[in-house]
């Protein structure tokens, strides 16, 4: 059964909307994604900033997927 992603279906209210960011994530993602002499600061910077926008798409698609939800939760 495929998620549908939508507040009071399959997704509470107290339920994260950006999910966190970890150090073991970043390290190991660095770790599959580039050779040993190539994980510099610049493609650890590169690799977060990745990270990080995959995760804002998430965090907008959740917003726009929920937004009478959200409106009708905030006007309650």
């Amino acid at each position: 059964m495929e998620r549908e992603w939508k507040l009071g279906v399959d997704m509470l209210e107290s339920d994260n909307m950006l999910d966190a960011i970890t150090f073991d994530e970043l390290i190991l993602t660095l770790h599959c994604n580039f050779p040993k002499d190539k994980i510099t600061p610049q493609n650890v910077r590169k690799q977060l900033r990745e990270i990080i926008d995959g995760r804002m798409e998430d965090l907008v698609f959740l917003m726009e997927h929920n937004m009478e939800e959200i409106i009708a939760a905030a006007k309650y």
